[in-house]
């Protein structure tokens, strides 16, 4: 039996959140969807959604100093 892919929403955004943009990805799991979203670049700022469920909050990645 194999597993099928779930549709996932990633929503990023800027820092007053006044800009926002939408994309979709498919993946098997929330830890997959996370991993993707990030491999993808949508890692700066948003969250990730499944249907009504929030699966994470992207924060911007930290430079070192």
């Amino acid at each position: 039996m194999s597993e099928s892919t779930q549709t996932y929403r990633v929503y990023s955004f800027d820092h007053g959140r006044k800009s926002v943009t939408v994309d979709e990805l498919q993946a098997f799991s929330d830890d997959d969807a996370i991993a993707a979203a990030e491999a993808a670049g949508f890692g700066s700022q948003g969250e990730i959604w499944q249907g009504r469920r929030l699966v994470a909050q992207l924060e911007p990645a930290r430079r070192e100093a």
